[in-house]
């Protein structure tokens, strides 16, 4: 007999898990008729990985990343605890040149 009795709740559950499929099925479906952004352009993708890569919790003092401007290496953080401080790291080879005659 109880085995009956789950035979009997089998319907209901499969009629449950469909509603349920398919109400993901819809919310999915209106989740990609949504207004999508156009693709950075280049230099605005630069300016974003370099923002990324400036706000990197992960950084320790003397960490040195790239940006299109030079190398900075990281100071730590700012006085108000919420931003980085950076140097700018002075490019070696101009260092050993003289003047231009």
């Amino acid at each position: 007999m109880a085995v009956a009795h789950s035979n009997a709740r089998s319907p209901a559950l499969i009629v449950a898990l469909a509603i349920i499929f398919l109400d993901w099925n819809g919310c999915a479906a209106s989740e990609s008729a949504r207004i999508k952004r156009p693709r950075p352009n280049a230099e605005e993708a630069q300016n974003i990985a370099v923002d990324i890569a400036k706000s990197d919790g992960l950084l320790r003092e003397g960490d040195i990343i790239v940006t299109p401007r030079g190398f900075l290496v990281f100071k730590g953080v700012a006085s108000d605890g919420y931003t980085n401080e950076f140097e700018a790291v002075p490019n070696p080879l101009n260092q050993n040149r003289g003047p231009k005659n």
